[in-house]
């Protein structure tokens, strides 16, 4: 499959093919199927992110102690992940040095049951 460069905006989901049709946080290199995939992921990531609109109005529930946000961390990771695979060398190095992608020390998460 041939690649071509799309630019990316996590925060609103954007994958646009034209680099100056929108504001843009990365660039990427990838073919249709990729395209269709990190779209995929960032559909997940929004209703994900539905979910935890109940927990922002419950004050006395932690964002640290609700499933509903570890499924929208593990979303997140997840969109970044493809970004970093699909992205350009300066992408890769970028999201490399976010805290997330390689901590210093790793959190002891408790053990939640996972909702499905």
């Amino acid at each position: 499959m041939e690649k071509r460069p799309y630019y990316v905006n996590v925060e609103s989901g954007e994958i646009l093919p034209i680099k100056t049709a929108s504001t843009f946080q990365f660039e990427i290199s990838a073919s249709d199927e990729d395209v269709r995939k990190l779209a995929k992921k960032f559909s997940e990531l929004d209703s994900t992110a539905n979910d935890t609109f109940v927990r922002t109005h419950l004050p006395y529930v932690p964002y640290s102690n609700d499933s509903d946000n570890d499924r929208y961390d593990q979303k997140l990771k997840e969109a970044y992940q493809i970004i970093h695979d699909l992205g350009q060398e300066e992408t890769r190095q970028f999201i490399e040095t976010m805290s997330f992608w390689n901590p210093e020390k790793p959190q002891d998460l408790e053990k939640r049951p996972k909702d499905e």
